[in-house]
C-alpha cells in the first residue's frame, strides 16, 4: 500500500514540475521581442538620451529670450585705511592780508573699515541682430535630428530582431521536418527487416535503412543545437539571460500575399532617418550662416539694478537703496575680416552638406531597389521550392504505396525520403528568406515599425 501511494506521489511530483517548466518558458511573439530590445538595447538608450538633451537645449534656447535676474553682493574689510590729512590755516582776505579767523584742520577716510555692496539686477536683450532667432531655430533642428537617430537607431535594431526571431522559427520548423523523418525511416526500417526475415531482401537493405536513420537523428542532433544557439542569440539581443528558455509563439512562417505587388516610389526617400539627418543637417548650415551675419549687426540690451552699497556715491545717506536703469548698444567695426572668413567656412559646410545629401540619396535609392529585387527573387525562389515540396510529397507517396506492393526497392523509397526532406529545408529557408528580406525592404523604404 505505501508503494502505491509513494509511486502516486512521484507521478504527481513530475507532472507538477513539467506544468512548472512549461509555464517558466517565456512565450514570445515578434512584437515582444521587439518592445524587449527597445527597452535593452544601449544603442537606443543613448540615441534617447541625445534626444533628451536636445530636447533641454531647445527650452534653453528659447529662455534666453526672457528677461534675467541676478542677485550679487561684496564686502571687503580694511584693517588701517589711508587718510587724507587737512592741516588748519588761517583764512586770507579778499586783499591777501590776514583775517584773524583759524580755519581747523581736517582729515577724511580715503577708504573705509567695512566696505560692501548688495545688488539685484535685470537684463533683457532688445536686439541681438536675430542671433537669439537663429539659436532657437539650431536647437529646434538639432531636436529633429536627435529623433532622426533615435528612428535610425531602432530600424537597425528591428531589422536584426527579425533576422534572429525568424531564424528560430525556420529552426524549429526543419527540427519537426527531421522529426518526421525519423519517425517515417523508423517505419520503413522495421518493414525492411520484415522483409529481411521473409528472405524478400537482403541483409544490405537493412543497412542502408539503418544508415539513413542514423543520418537523419545525426541532423536532428545538429538541427537542434542550432536553434539552441539561434535562441541565445536571440535571448542576447532582447536583454534576456543567454540561457533564458523562451518559446517562440510562431510556429510556421506565413507569408502576406501582398508583397508580389511591391514597386519603387521617389516619395520612400523622404521616409529614411539618414535623408532626414542630412536635411536638417543641410538646413542647420544654412541657419550658422545667418548667425554669423547677426554676430556683425548692432546688439541692444536693456538693464535695471536695485543697489545698496558702502560707500554710495549716489546716495543722499548711508545704507540707502539705489535704483539705476539703463540700455547698452554693442556695434562691431573692425574685425580684421573675420566676417568674411566666417561666411567662406559656412558656405563650404553648406556644399558638403548638399553633396552629402545627394550621395545619400542615390545610394538609399539604390538600396531601396536592391531590398525589391531580393524580396521578388525571394518570392519566386518560394513559389519554386513550394512546386518542388508539393512533388516530393507525392513521389514520397508514391514510392511508400510501391514498396509495400512490393514494385519498388528500399533505394528509391529512401530517395524519395531525402527529397522529401531537402524540399521540406528549401522551402523553410525560402519562407524565412522572405520574412528577412521583407524586414530589410520596409527598413530601406523607412517603414519598419514595432507592429
Amino acid at each position: 500500500m505505501n508503494n502505491i501511494i509513494l509511486k502516486i506521489s512521484m507521478v504527481l511530483l513530475l507532472g507538477l514540475l513539467t506544468i512548472f517548466k512549461i509555464n517558466a518558458q517565456e512565450v514570445l511573439t515578434l512584437q515582444d521581442c521587439k518592445q524587449k530590445a527597445l527597452e535593452h538595447n544601449q544603442s537606443v538608450k543613448t540615441a534617447l538620451s541625445d534626444l533628451k538633451s536636445s530636447e533641454a537645449a531647445l527650452t534653453l534656447s528659447k529662455r534666453s529670450m526672457l528677461p534675467t535676474f541676478d542677485l550679487s553682493s561684496s564686502y571687503t574689510y580694511l584693517k588701517d585705511p589711508n587718510k587724507m590729512v587737512v592741516p588748519g590755516y588761517e583764512l586770507p582776505t579778499v586783499d591777501g592780508k590776514p583775517s584773524g579767523v583759524y580755519s581747523p584742520g581736517s582729515s577724511s577716510n580715503l577708504a573705509y573699515n567695512n566696505s560692501y555692496s548688495a545688488s539685484i539686477g535685470m537684463n533683457l536683450p532688445i536686439y541681438m541682430g536675430g542671433k537669439l532667432r537663429h539659436a532657437n531655430k539650431l536647437s529646434s533642428l538639432g531636436k529633429a535630428m536627435a529623433e532622426d537617430n533615435v528612428d535610425l537607431t531602432k530600424s537597425e535594431l528591428m531589422v536584426d530582431v527579425e533576422t534572429k526571431y525568424w531564424g528560430v522559427v525556420s529552426l524549429q520548423e526543419q527540427k519537426d521536418v527531421v522529426q518526421k523523418s525519423i519517425v517515417l525511416l523508423t517505419d520503413v526500417l522495421k518493414e525492411v527487416r520484415n522483409r529481411y526475415e521473409t528472405g524478400i531482401v537482403t541483409k544490405n537493405e537493412v543497412l542502408k535503412t539503418q544508415v539513413e536513420l542514423n543520418n537523419s537523428k545525426l541532423a536532428l542532433i545538429e538541427v537542434s543545437n542550432n536553434l539552441e544557439l539561434a535562441k541565445m542569440s536571440l535571448n542576447q539581443r532582447i536583454g534576456n539571460g543567454i540561457l533564458s528558455s523562451i518559446q517562440i509563439q510562431d510556429s510556421i512562417i506565413n507569408i502576406p500575399g501582398h508583397l508580389s505587388a511591391i514597386t519603387f516610389n521617389e516619395t520612400h526617400l523622404g521616409n529614411r532617418p539618414e535623408i532626414k539627418l542630412l536635411n536638417n543637417q543641410l538646413e542647420m548650415s544654412r541657419v550658422e550662416k545667418k548667425m554669423v551675419n547677426s554676430e556683425y549687426l548692432p546688439q541692444i540690451v536693456s538693464y535695471a539694478n536695485y543697489v545698496s552699497q558702502n560707500p554710495n556715491r549716489y546716495a543722499k545717506q548711508e545704507n540707502e537703496f539705489t535704483f539705476n536703469a539703463g540700455v547698452s548698444l554693442s556695434i562691431p567695426v573692425f574685425h580684421w575680416g573675420e566676417k568674411k572668413l566666417k561666411k567662406v567656412q559656412n558656405k563650404m559646410a553648406i556644399q558638403k552638406a548638399e553633396l552629402e545629401l545627394d550621395e545619400s540619396s542615390e545610394m538609399i535609392t539604390l538600396e531601396i531597389r536592391q531590398a525589391i529585387f531580393r524580396l521578388k527573387e525571394s518570392l519566386v525562389k518560394l513559389d519554386f521550392t513550394s512546386t518542388s515540396l508539393e512533388q516530393a510529397n507525392e513521389n514520397l507517396k508514391l514510392e511508400s504505396n510501391r514498396l509495400m506492393e512490393g514494385v519498388s526497392t528500399t533505394r528509391e523509397l529512401l530517395d524519395a525520403q531525402l527529397q522529401w526532406q531537402s524540399s521540406h529545408a528549401d522551402y523553410i529557408n525560402a519562407k524565412a528568406e522572405v520574412k528577412t528580406n521583407e524586414a530589410k525592404y520596409y527598413k530601406a523604404i523607412g517603414d519598419l515599425r514595432l507592429q
